[in-house]
């Protein structure tokens, strides 16, 4: 398994345990998104810390997120410049919340 989820009172983790969210590892992300949005969960923190690779098909999943939270938050936690970057020339930014720190994304998700 390449993610670990974590259901808090108001919001779910998703920490990504691979190195890289690619063709390989979205598919288990976006089911992972799917069982939490029938589960209700309108808020997620999306922590990769761990990922130090992202392509389109990462993005897509993080896309897929954002619009199952529609009605909630969505943060992102990541340290990662490929990532950042990736984030930025696709303009998710400010529609994503990035943060630097799993603190952080946890004081933004009690905003």
């Amino acid at each position: 398994m390449n993610f670990k989820v974590e259901k808090r009172e108001t919001y779910s983790v998703v920490t990504m345990l691979s190195e890289r969210l690619d063709t390989y590892t979205t598919a288990e992300l976006r089911s992972e998104l799917v069982l939490l949005a029938g589960d209700s969960v309108k808020n997620i923190l999306l922590d990769l810390t761990t990922c130090t690779y992202c392509d389109t098909s990462g993005l897509s999943a993080i896309l897929i997120a954002h619009r199952l939270c529609k009605d909630g938050k969505l943060v992102l936690v990541t340290t990662s410049t490929s990532v950042e970057n990736m984030l930025s020339i696709q303009r998710f930014e400010p529609m994503v919340i990035v943060v630097d720190t799993l603190a952080d994304g946890e004081a933004e998700m009690l905003k």
